[in-house]
């Protein structure tokens, strides 16, 4: 679109069917929507706008005014092609204005457009289950937990932002867990709705994916779904069992896992680990012996992986960052390793604490790559893991 590279005629796919063999719809929106705009600027790039039928204009036009949010579900790349799309062949619809208006107010005040521009979902459960471990003051975490209950969605998941119409399983695993875990009784309805939700995604493999039931699996939203819910109380078969063995499983000969949504390699480990140490006791010790293995070997890979600093990288190798040292605390602390008597656990935690800016807040480069690959930056993210990984290490150890 800005002439960087000339069009080819590879580019120009077939109509997109998403369809699967039995007959339903498989794709996540944004997806359908993207992969259509691309193909109606193709056309028109290549000079064969004919080939974009009817059909694929109503449809282009029904899914960018389906969006309750002002930015098309908060995703403002897949607003933005859209927009470039229907300017082609309906440049006068309303949707025009209407949308580069909102996308103009989503920029920030650096001139710059972010690739999501909303994560207040998201970030509030990730920020409630922190400051539920830190003990925070109990009319804030309710607060925070009456917030998740009015943006639960009717089928029981959970939008990264507000106005949402697509529920993903990361966000509903953090705002189930935090419901969770400040106060399971008072939310015991909200917290049933999200067992369901999460029954319904559960692949035939065992295994949870992140939009969309039949997906492929992946470890950092099965770890996610797991470690959420009290189980135990939501009577759900064999699912707990059937997910940690697909965990144990995914597991590589060198302890990590794949990557997922993060660059750094002990994000997954931390949430196998979470979910693989808070399995209902039955599930946890028919698992015993593998769980044990799992735990060795991601062990081994975290202490070759520290630094002389106390602190971790995104990989091997990479210098150390505030966020994958968080991440792979918060997996020791799942295995049960306290700083009183890990040396490595108390290094960590060092390191950390030599982070620390005046004002309290802690920098880190950015980890997440979503919509993948995707690098994005939310400075707020950094903080909670800081607080998120010294609850969990019981940092009250006289240093």
């Amino acid at each position: 679109m800005t002439g960087a590279i000339p069009f080819d005629q590879s580019m120009l796919r077939p109509p997109r069917t998403t369809a699967t063999n039995d007959g339903a719809d498989n794709s996540v929106s944004w997806i359908e929507l993207i992969m259509l705009s691309v193909r109606v600027l193709v056309a028109h790039g290549l000079g064969r706008a004919e080939e974009i039928s009817y059909a694929e204009q109503h449809r282009l036009l029904t899914l960018l005014g389906s969006s309750r949010a002002p930015v098309w579900e908060n995703y403002p790349m897949a607003h933005l092609l859209a927009l470039l799309a229907v300017d082609h062949f309906a440049p006068e619809h309303p949707l025009v204005d209407s949308g580069v208006t909102a996308l103009l107010a989503s920029c920030n005040p650096d001139g710059g457009a972010p690739s999501i521009s909303d994560l207040r979902v998201f970030t509030t459960g990730c920020t409630g289950l922190a400051l539920a471990r830190a003990k925070a003051e109990p009319a804030l975490l309710r607060r925070l937990c009456d917030y998740l209950v009015r943006q639960q969605l009717p089928h029981g998941g959970w939008s990264f932002g507000e106005s949402m119409r697509h529920t993903d399983m990361d966000a509903s695993a953090y705002a189930a867990a935090c419901l969770a875990t400040v106060d399971p009784v008072r939310h015991r309805t909200t917290l049933e709705r999200a067992a369901a939700y999460f029954r319904g995604m559960a692949g035939s493999d065992g295994g949870f994916p992140t939009y969309m039931r039949g997906d492929p699996s992946e470890v950092g939203m099965t770890g996610g779904a797991l470690s959420a819910l009290p189980w135990r109380e939501f009577e759900p078969g064999g699912l707990p069992e059937g997910a940690a063995r697909w965990l144990l499983d995914a597991q590589h000969a060198d302890g990590t896992f794949e990557r997922s949504w993060s660059l750094s390699e002990a994000n997954t480990i931390w949430r196998a680990m979470w979910a693989l140490h808070s399995l209902p006791d039955p599930t946890r010790t028919a698992l015993h012996r593998r769980i044990t293995a799992a735990n060795a070997a991601s062990l081994r890979f975290l202490a070759r992986a520290q630094h002389r600093d106390g602190g971790w990288g995104h990989r091997p190798g990479d210098p150390s960052d505030v966020t994958s040292t968080c991440y792979s605390l918060l997996a020791l602390s799942a295995m049960g390793r306290r700083p009183d008597h890990d040396p490595i656990v108390r290094a960590g935690v060092a390191h950390l604490l030599s982070r620390q800016d005046r004002d309290g807040t802690f920098t880190a480069p950015p980890d997440q790559v979503a919509p993948r690959p995707l690098l994005f930056d939310a400075p707020v993210f950094t903080d909670i893991w800081v607080l998120l990984a010294l609850s969990s290490c019981d940092t009250d150890w006289n240093w």
